[in-house]
């Protein structure tokens, strides 16, 4: 091949990348936004909530169109602008409502964007439902991203994180601080977070990957709802929505659900439901429970009901006798057990453990067994660390970065635990029982 040939073939491909990058109609790029999320308000086998983050000189990207694979697009819907906390970035979100389960749809922001896409929740578990459960994502963000991969090689349908997400504390940049160096933060941590979830949580053909959370100590200005040694510009504690919005900022402007006060329910058909939960962050748990066995009582029909929060009733690392801990076996574990919930998903303390089937504070055929202990991206502690006795109540633990994989199929229930490396580190197979 001539010396001239092999440059006209370079500059051809170059000409043919460049072309690819701009819009068909102009000289313009296509669009990407820099920060894009999913989840929901509604059933998720009818709706879908888009998140896209646009900068200060983007704000007319405030569009969205979608359509079915290979359909019509629709006329333009116009995005609920959101203020993103201590940020020049804007929040445009769109609540899709009326799409048909286990359907892919298309969406876009312009006809000059970037063409992702996103599939509902089917109508019924007569095909495998894929959920990867975890919390505690981003010590690093290499850390979140590893897990998943890891995660995503398992053709999800959702992610559900139990608290401590970016691990901003509520605070402006400036007061945030670098894990390693202790140093101020130049960016927001929670650009990192939506980079990484951009960056792994999206297939080669443009699938997003919805997720679904709770709140954490580390998405509350303090951690807790009764702590007195914040800033003296930090309010003090009050039941008020003006309230929980200065003190968790991020969490109740990034996230939909569960939105405000802090805690709330998601039903998927009349298959699955998880309950959402508040561990003293900015809901004392006390508050919860007369709602939490009212939505309890009306999900007797549901097979797979699933609470999830962030601090453990039954830690693998801190003490059984912290008081957060105690108050949740106090106050909730009895309404489990009265509702005759079979497994419950825990987060905060760096580990993984699966409980024995435990009622009546004791290890029982016909108990709850509880699933955690987030440690999604990261530093790991060693199991019973800061226990003042032994865990009595431990069936598996490990000291490793991992997901939970729930399979949910009819009403067969399988959990595998695999780790940032692939590795299996637990398996629970579960039929569901008759009780519910």
């Amino acid at each position: 091949m001539s010396f001239f040939r092999i440059c006209f073939l370079l500059l051809f491909g170059v000409f043919v990348g460049c072309a690819q990058a701009q819009n068909l109609q102009g000289d313009a790029p296509f669009y990407d936004p820099v920060g894009l999320y999913l989840t929901w308000q509604e059933d998720p086998t009818s709706s879908m909530s888009i998140d896209w983050h646009v900068l200060e000189d983007e704000l007319n990207r405030n569009t969205l169109q979608y359509r079915e694979l290979g359909g019509s697009w629709s006329s333009e819907i116009e995005a609920d602008a959101i203020d993103f906390p201590f940020s020049r970035r804007t929040i445009h979100r769109v609540n899709l409502t009326g799409l048909e389960p286990a359907t892919i749809y298309e969406f876009r922001f312009g006809e000059s964007s970037k063409v992702y896409n996103f599939r509902t929740m089917p109508a019924d578990l007569s095909t495998p439902v894929r959920v990867a459960v975890g919390g505690d994502t981003m010590h690093r963000q290499r850390w979140m991203e590893k897990t998943a991969r890891q995660a995503m090689k398992y053709d999800l349908d959702f992610v559900f994180i139990l608290g401590d997400l970016a691990y901003a504390d509520g605070l402006p940049p400036e007061r945030q601080r670098h894990r390693d160096t202790q140093t101020p933060r130049v960016e927001n941590q929670w650009y990192s977070f939506f980079e990484a979830y951009k960056n792994t949580l999206i297939t080669e053909d443009y699938r997003v990957i919805p997720m679904v959370v709770t709140i954490g100590n580390h998405e509350v200005r303090g951690g807790y709802y009764f702590r007195d040694d914040r800033r003296p510009d930090d309010p003090p504690y009050s039941d008020t929505d003006e309230w929980k919005q200065i003190v968790a900022p991020y969490f109740f402007s990034l996230f939909a659900t569960p939105g405000l006060p802090g805690y709330g329910l998601l039903d998927f058909g009349d298959y699955l439901s998880l309950i959402l939960l508040d561990t003293d962050h900015v809901n004392p748990i006390e508050n919860q429970n007369d709602w939490l066995r009212q939505v309890l009582l009306e999900r007797s029909h549901i097979p797979h009901v699933f609470p999830g929060y962030h601090v453990p009733a039954y830690p693998s690392v801190r003490d059984y006798n912290d008081d957060v801990q105690a108050r949740v076996r106090a106050n909730w574990v009895p309404i489990f057990e009265e509702m005759n919930v079979e497994v419950v998903f825990e987060a905060h303390d760096h580990a993984y453990k699966r409980t024995h089937p435990i009622r009546d504070g004791r290890v029982a055929a016909n108990g709850i067994v509880y699933i955690g202990d987030g440690a999604w991206g990261t530093v790991e502690r060693e199991i019973g660390s800061r226990q003042s006795h032994e865990a009595w109540y431990i069936a598996e633990a490990a000291a490793k970065r991992h997901f939970i994989l729930m399979t949910l199929h009819g009403t067969h229930r399988h959990f595998k635990m695999i780790s940032s490396k692939g590795e299996v580190i637990d398996e629970y197979p579960q039929l569901q029982s008759p009780g519910r």
